[in-house]
């Protein structure tokens, strides 16, 4: 499932800020429907001041749900197909996610056609869901459009009509749709002569002001596409770009001369540093402390110094995301798995030595633990996938 599915499955609409638990809890017990609905949010989420209760904050929703509430009823569907906080039971959470839909939610529409247009969880319907996505076309929203033309060009089934999705969704407002068919033109997925249509989608995402484009575009100039290949320019490119305030070009550039592309650009963790001290005020006191711990351990090879740099991510629960662990794959493989021997003998799962070797018995507990993802489907591949690690280190500590 694309990560725009995941993102929209994952939001959470209550305003975690403004949340008044003592009359909230008050007026669901009143029968309140919204008021069940946003408690039920805050108890599976966990936010607001109120703890984690997933299964209270089922009841909540399910009372909301069947008393009307439409939006309780999506998320409550949604949630149950795609068991990304609570258990999943995709027959359970259909009729609820289908009733909303039904009742002309826009959001519940986009999530069943997702999951229809995938297949993960719900049997593949791709007439149904481009149905439902015209539907939510119809009254504004392009994200629909764009997951079907992604899924149509990134699958390689229909590059014309994935284009023609594509841009349609940008003309609703979809600036990340620019991206897409920028991306696509890039790497070929439009069809025999497509890379000469970066420059229209490109100018389309500058125009929606979508910040990837200049990731893109630098990728483009490293790797030599359509372009003669340069890493001074791809390093000029990005830096520009981070000096008009763009937090992905800054992200990509920090990675980047920190592990080096083997062709172009070398590693060079001091510069990697010094940009991360000049544009700090464009990232969050955690990514800053993320990176500057992805940045050590590119520099770190010792096994016997990795000790020290996995208490200072084990000490910060906070430093858990699929992204930094993907970092961390990327700046020190060895470190990555080392990080999951020493939690996977915590938990009494590994047994071996904390070498930061994928040996037999690492792998072998890796893939075991690999099966406790709500998203698995990965495993039986390979482990060292670096969505996988990144999965994995994600659930730590």
């Amino acid at each position: 499932m694309s990560s725009l599915v995941v993102a929209m499955l994952m939001a959470m609409p209550v305003n975690a800020q403004s949340l008044d638990i003592a009359d909230l809890k008050a007026r669901a017990e009143a029968g309140d429907l919204s008021a069940q609905r946003d408690l039920g949010e805050a108890l599976i989420y966990g936010f607001g001041g109120v703890s984690q209760d997933v299964k209270a904050g089922m009841r909540q929703l399910e009372q909301a749900a069947n008393g009307g509430d439409i939006a309780a009823s999506r998320v409550l569907g949604e949630n149950l197909i795609g068991g990304w906080i609570i258990e999943r039971d995709a027959d359970a959470g259909l009729p609820f996610l289908e009733q909303a839909a039904a009742a002309g939610d826009i959001k519940a529409k986009i999530a069943l056609g997702s999951f229809l247009l995938y297949g993960d969880w719900l049997t593949q319907d791709l007439d149904r869901a481009t149905a439902l996505f015209e539907e939510a076309a119809k009254d504004g929203n392009g994200e629909g459009l764009e997951n079907l033309g992604a899924f149509l060009m990134w699958g390689e089934r229909d590059a014309k009509a994935g284009e023609a999705y594509l841009r349609r969704a940008g003309a609703l407002g979809r600036g990340s749709a620019w991206v897409t068919l920028a991306e696509g033109a890039m790497y070929g997925y439009l069809g025999a002569g497509s890379r000469g249509k970066f420059d229209e989608f490109a100018t389309q995402a500058r125009k929606a002001r979508a910040p990837r484009i200049e990731v893109l575009d630098a990728e483009r100039q490293m790797w030599g596409i359509s372009m003669r290949a340069s890493g001074p320019k791809t390093i000029a490119k990005l830096e520009q770009a981070t000096e008009q305030g763009n937090k992905e070009a800054l992200k990509f550039l920090i990675s980047l001369v920190r592990d080096g592309n083997q062709l172009n650009i070398r590693k060079e963790p001091d510069r990697a540093e010094s940009y991360l001290e000049r544009f700090s005020a464009l990232l969050t006191p955690t990514e800053i402390a993320q990176f500057k711990l992805s940045i050590d351990a590119a520099e770190t090879k010792v096994v016997s110094n990795y000790k020290a740099l996995s208490d200072r991510f084990f000490a910060h629960e906070e430093y858990a995301s699929t992204w930094f662990g993907k970092e961390l794959y990327a700046a020190n493989p060895n470190f990555a798995v080392y990080l999951l021997q020493a939690e996977m003998k915590r938990r009494g799962q590994y047994q071996g030595r904390l070498n930061g070797l994928a040996n037999r018995a690492t792998l072998r507990a890796m893939w075991q633990e690999c099966q406790s993802l709500k998203d698995n489907r990965r495993c039986g591949d390979t482990v060292m996938h670096p969505d996988v690690i990144g999965a994995l280190l994600a659930k730590q500590p």
